[in-house]
């Protein structure tokens, strides 16, 4: 017998909002990565036994892994889902806390920064899945038009997408993070991959730029979904924080930034990401800008706008930039 259809949408957002919540879980605790590699056994995580085995239970019911004997293993809509786990650990990771809090933050009760707080460890590594899933081939297509020797990461996360990059390229690097478990993290799979020789990994926080070390020996800087951070301060802080990056980098040098336009707002447009996007900003007050007020800071700041390219990312821009050689 067919299973009946029930076209209420409130059971899509609940069950959208669990699954989030689940596979921003395991992330977390490294198990997506078994899953995706040869399945998991449950009762082998060493996970709360009853609830360990109701979570694969549940993806098992939505269709997101399937049984095969005491294992679990992903399905293809679930391998996509792994694919894409970015976004999923940068929303329920980073801001969950503080999208549960938000009647707090609405009604003055809590602040933003002081009793309520992102998760900046999980907002770095989901921001650098999304960009390796996202933005690689775009990365990768600017990157084969421009020459350089040592990359730096604001931002790094785990470290995987400079490791690619690096990798690809055939580059040194350097990454940013302000997380000290981020760093922790990419630190580790550094190693893993055998770069410790080419990639230093330091904590600092990366909206001081004075605090940046080894810029004047930097010639990429790469930059997503960093430099709303410093606009947050003001527009003519992110201007002085443009300008003094121009000056400490080497004549020639590189950055290439990407960032997350304001929704058109558009009734002809599908916005699917942009709004939960800007909504996360505002707890922060943070607001955004289009590509062309990007490309006027960095302008103002002494920088040449070289590129501007759309990315697969919905909403997103990245744009290319360098230091004038005289």
């Amino acid at each position: 017998m067919a299973q009946q259809v029930i076209d209420r949408p409130v059971f899509d957002y609940m069950q959208a909002y669990v699954t989030c919540t689940v596979i921003s879980a395991l992330e977390k605790l490294g198990a997506l990565d078994q899953l995706a590699e040869h399945g998991v056994v449950p009762a082998e995580l060493g996970y709360e036994e009853f609830l360990g085995e109701a979570t694969f239970r549940y993806l098992a019911e939505r269709g997101i892994v399937r049984q095969e004997g005491n294992r679990y293993v992903l399905t293809k809509s679930g391998r996509h889902l792994y694919d894409e786990r970015g976004y999923l650990l940068w929303l329920a990771g980073g801001y969950g806390e503080a999208l549960n809090s938000l009647d707090g933050l609405l009604s003055r009760k809590q602040t933003f920064g002081t009793e309520v707080d992102r998760d900046v460890r999980w907002v770095a590594v989901g921001s650098a899945l999304v960009g390796e899933a996202d933005l690689r081939a775009e990365v990768m297509e600017i990157l084969g038009g421009i020459e350089f020797t040592t990359i730096g990461d604001i931002g790094c996360g785990n470290g995987h997408f400079l490791i690619d990059l690096c990798r690809a390229t055939d580059a040194k690097g350097v990454g940013f993070d302000i997380s000290p478990a981020a760093c922790a993290e990419a630190t580790q799979e550094v190693e893993r991959a055998g770069f410790g020789d080419r990639i230093d990994i330091v904590q600092v926080d990366a909206t001081d730029v004075d605090s940046v070390p080894h810029l004047e020996n930097i010639d990429l800087v790469m930059a997503f979904f960093f430099m709303h951070e410093v606009l947050e301060l003001g527009h003519d802080v992110l201007v002085d924080y443009l300008t003094r990056t121009c000056e400490r980098l080497p004549a020639g040098a590189y950055v290439l930034t990407t960032e997350v336009a304001p929704p058109t707002q558009s009734e002809d447009t599908a916005e699917a990401f942009g709004p939960e996007y800007v909504y996360t900003q505002a707890l922060m007050s943070q607001r955004l800008m289009n590509a062309e007020q990007w490309s006027a800071a960095f302008t103002e700041a002494g920088f040449q706008v070289e590129r501007i390219v759309e990315g697969r990312l919905p909403g997103s821009r990245l744009i290319l930039v360098r230091k004038p050689l005289a």
